[in-house]
């Protein structure tokens, strides 16, 4: 198994992306008030991976708490982010405060344009709320990194339709299953899937694993799942346990990096053949 950047990152951080602009004081009437001084920066932590968020993580760098209750991020290449209402203390001295957002789906752009959020925010000590403009920084490697994730995952699903097939029981070998490969448009190649931390995938060594065409176009793979490891601690604290990245081509150009879509059944197949081997109560 091997973990590709495209999607994942390092297992605590993925990406950091720093900030040195000071938030821009919406014209609200507060001006009697002390002068306050946020910066935030985008992260991303596998639990927001997950969830498809972004971690805004707000820093005070003025010299009275900041009590923040609603940030709004503002992504002009992505469709559906969301604002998210918080109830967030920023203590003095730039001690970082993570309000998680959905950033919703990125569009084709090669690089993300400027973005900011808003936040709505008041100095510990006075009751009038601010909507302070925060620049994120520009460039951005995190938002650059998400809009090619989701660029690439929609360029496949134009051409090529990915799923599992039915799973059967091996006894001990695990599962029998299949990846199931229809064509949509073109000439598209399967060159590898991968396993990940909890299931391990066992196919034929051949290259591409599959390849369908107008000529071919459906092709099915046949595979094995078994569990890569079994401790428990490591199956409740896993936040994809069901990933599994598939590298194409697409009319021979670059390789591109999607997860093929797992379903319930999927799930439930996969899960109860790892505690049956590995010998772990069921799911409650």
């Amino acid at each position: 198994m091997r973990w590709r950047p495209i999607l994942l990152g390092a297992a605590v951080v993925v990406l950091i992306a720093v900030a040195g602009a000071v938030a821009v004081r919406a014209g609200t009437g507060a001006d009697d008030g002390p002068e306050l001084h946020v910066t935030a920066t985008a992260e991303q932590w596998r639990v927001h991976e997950v969830n498809r968020q972004l971690a805004i993580a707000l820093h005070n760098n003025g010299d009275v708490p900041v009590h923040v209750s609603r940030v709004e991020p503002v992504l002009p290449d992505f469709d559906g982010a969301a604002a998210a209402d918080t109830d967030a203390l920023l203590p003095v001295g730039g001690l970082r405060v993570d309000v998680p957002v959905s950033y919703g789906t990125g569009s084709c752009a090669t690089t993300a344009a400027a973005s900011h959020v808003v936040v709505w925010a008041r100095a510990e000590g006075s009751t009038v709320v601010e909507k302070l403009t925060v620049p994120l920084p520009d460039p951005n490697p995190l938002l650059d990194k998400l809009l090619h994730a989701d660029c690439a995952t929609r360029t496949i699903e134009r051409s090529v339709g990915l799923r599992f097939g039915p799973w059967t029981d091996a006894g001990a070998a695990g599962l029998h299953g299949s990846l199931e490969v229809t064509r949509n448009s073109g000439t598209v190649r399967v060159l590898e899937l991968d396993g990940n931390v909890m299931y391990a995938l066992d196919l034929a060594a051949t290259t591409p694993l599959a390849e369908v065409s107008a000529s071919t176009p459906a092709a099915s793979v046949p595979l094995t799942a078994s569990p890569a490891r079994c401790d428990a601690h490591a199956l409740a604290e896993i936040k994809k346990p069901f990933e599994f990245l598939a590298t194409v081509t697409l009319d021979g150009g670059d390789k591109l990096v999607t997860a093929v879509p797992v379903t319930d059944a999927d799930k439930k197949a996969l899960d109860t053949m790892l505690r049956r081997i590995c010998k772990l109560p069921p799911a409650s």
